[in-house]
């Protein structure tokens, strides 16, 4: 494993910094909550008897990974090669790469990667297959695969229909491809009203995949995995029969987007901003030294907006993140008895969306339950958006 994994500060207790010391803005997790997360969530898997691939890009932390894989992580889904390429570098073998790979210098690397771990990623279009076909005989060398299906999203991938099932029988008999299975990302969820409708969103996600394979086994083609998830439909993806492997990722922090799904509560988040008010020019607003920089722009997912905020203030009852400029976060009295909050006062706030939060900082701050730094972790995926 890498270095960084067991990287600690070798501080007694008495020695700990607390979290008000921090040179702000900084983002805080709570080991406490973020272990109790991951416990959580693979011990629903096994007794479902189903396999968790968390997926990476969600943390991009090795230390996370490490927590992952001990708790019975099969492998990993990443969205891109230079995430993977930090996972198999610090000695992670079976790695997913669930993202439409496109051109001669990704199927190098791909392939470069390949030749160190098991490996698979997806294939979303005739012209995909077609492609990898060609690379796989130039190498003779099979390339393993899954098929993306559309289930609602409308991003990438066919919906169910005479095209998927032809790209399906295709993939199926080509001797340059090993079809593990159907995959797909129902993100639409995050758009999800009530929970009623995330229910249904995250049982017919399941559902569509195994409607897909049974057409298929009867057409003689056997399909053995059936890969769904995101961290909103996961509990729904784990009561649906047929389904052999999850991909969640954001479960490990939550997030205030995840809270208005009531997936999770806000006790069950583990990452946090810390900042600090530095300005204060009207009695109804203050600015605090977070902005875009720090909590990314997201109001939901996937370009929809859930709420009009910017995350959820913690513990000041009152006021509201309502804009954000690059450097600066803007804080909105909205009820008259809501507390002062003079310069200096330090601010949390669950953010949105947690995943490009953690990826717009160099290191996270992990703390105990009082509050005490316990270590820094460097993000070690950061920026790998290639």
């Amino acid at each position: 494993m890498n270095k960084k994994e067991n990287k600690t500060l070798n501080k007694t207790p008495t020695e700990k910094e607390s979290m008000l010391h921090l040179s702000t803005p900084t983002i805080v997790v709570n080991e406490e909550i973020l272990r109790r997360n991951i416990r959580k969530m693979a011990q629903a898997c096994r007794e479902k008897k189903i396999a968790l691939r968390p997926h990476f890009k969600a943390h991009k932390l090795l230390p996370i990974a490490k927590m992952q894989k001990e708790e019975g992580a099969r492998g990993f889904t990443v969205a891109k090669l230079s995430e993977a390429a930090v996972l198999i570098k610090a000695g992670y073998q079976d790695v997913l790469v669930a993202y439409p790979l496109w051109g001669h210098d990704k199927w190098k690397e791909y392939e470069e990667l390949a030749s160190q771990a098991k490996m698979a990623t997806i294939i979303d279009s005739f012209e995909s297959l077609v492609a990898w076909e060609e690379r796989a005989r130039k190498k003779r060398r099979p390339v393993e695969v899954y098929i993306k299906v559309d289930t609602g999203l409308h991003r990438v991938g066919y919906a169910p229909g005479e095209k998927l099932y032809d790209l399906i029988q295709r993939a199926s008999k080509n001797e340059h491809i090993i079809l593990r299975g159907l995959l797909t990302h129902a993100g639409h969820v995050y758009g999800a009203k009530n929970e009623e409708e995330r229910k249904r969103i995250a049982l017919e996600e399941g559902k569509i995949l195994l409607t897909v394979a049974h057409k298929m086994r009867k057409e003689g083609i056997a399909l053995q995995e059936i890969s769904v998830g995101a961290t909103p439909t996961v509990a729904y993806n784990l009561q649906t029969p047929g389904v052999t492997e999850v991909r969640p990722g954001n479960y490990v922090f939550n997030d205030a987007t995840q809270v208005r799904l009531s997936v999770a509560k806000k006790e069950d988040c583990a990452l946090r901003v810390l900042t600090t008010v530095v300005a204060r020019p009207a009695e109804n607003r203050r600015i605090i030294d977070g902005g875009a920089k720090v909590f990314a722009l997201d109001k939901g997912a996937h370009g929809q907006d859930g709420t009009d905020s910017y995350g959820i203030v913690e513990n000041i009852e009152g006021w509201k993140l309502c804009r954000l400029s690059e450097e600066h976060g803007v804080l909105e009295k909205i009820r008259a008895e809501a507390p002062e909050l003079p310069l200096g006062s330090r601010i949390t706030v669950i953010p949105n969306h947690a995943c490009p939060v953690v990826n717009l900082t160099n290191a996270i701050t992990v703390l105990d339950q009082q509050n005490q730094v316990i270590e820094h972790w460097p993000v070690d995926a950061r920026g790998c958006s290639q």
